[in-house]
């Protein structure tokens, strides 16, 4: 997970193999802080390179 705390821009370094990762990133990611994510295109790409979603902490997967 990466998160930032605070009211300030970060910056993160997030290294994942195999790189489906990196490929939902690029379709989805925006640096746009006022622009919402298209979360049927991530939910999808997700699900097509092997992720699990998982809801809040403390709630069972369906």
């Amino acid at each position: 997970m990466v998160a930032t705390l605070g009211d300030k821009p970060s910056r993160n370094l997030v290294v994942a193999a195999p790189s489906g990762f990196a490929r939902l990133i690029e379709a989805v990611g925006t640096q746009d802080v006022t622009e919402a994510a298209d979360m049927a295109l991530f939910e999808r790409i997700a699900t097509e390179i092997g992720d699990e979603l998982l809801g809040p902490p403390g709630t069972l997967p369906t």
